[in-house]
């Protein structure tokens, strides 16, 4: 809750210990893998699709370096690297397969 008290707020975020949430829609949602706020996809934001996830927040931002930031590698990654809502995305659904 932390976490998303901070991010509606717009103010940086301390977490004192691992925090699981989750988003399990079927639909998932659409949005930027980079920035937290961004409304609509622009050339630099990394805009796609989520489907259902959990959502894994640590006290230490540095315990997420080494791990993908890329949606579509097939296992969790970074969403909003570098930003103080950098959290881990795990996929509950294998992805899409592309053709």
């Amino acid at each position: 809750m932390k976490w998303l008290e901070a991010y509606l707020a717009h103010k940086p975020v301390q977490i004192d210990k691992v925090g699981v949430a989750y988003m399990l829609a079927p639909g998932g949602g659409w949005g930027s893998n980079t920035d937290p706020y961004a409304t609509k996809e622009t050339p630099d934001n990394h805009w796609g699709h989520v489907g259902p996830h959990l959502m894994i927040v640590v006290p230490d931002a540095k315990a997420l370096a080494g791990i993908s930031t890329d949606p579509n590698n097939g296992g969790p990654w970074v969403m909003f690297a570098n930003t103080p809502y950098a959290h881990i995305m795990a996929p509950t659904t294998a992805p899409a397969m592309k053709h």
